[in-house]
C-alpha cells in the first residue's frame, strides 16, 4: 500500500489552511521576490559599470 491511500482525507479546515499556504506569494523564492532580485542585479550592475568605465 502507498503512503497516499494508508493517510486519512483531511478536513475541510486542513485542505483550506494548506491551500492557503500554497497560493500565498512572498520572500525571494516567490516570482515576485526573483523579480525584484532580478532588478536589484541589474541596477548593481549597472552601477558598477559606471563606477569602473565612467558615463
Amino acid at each position: 500500500m502507498s503512503v497516499i491511500q494508508q493517510r486519512p482525507p483531511l478536513s475541510h479546515e486542513d485542505e483550506f489552511k494548506y491551500a492557503k499556504l500554497a497560493m500565498e506569494w512572498y520572500g525571494w523564492g516567490s516570482p515576485i521576490g526573483l523579480g525584484i532580485l532580478l532588478v536589484a542585479l541589474a541596477a548593481a550592475a549597472v552601477l558598477v559599470r559606471i563606477a569602473i568605465y565612467g558615463f
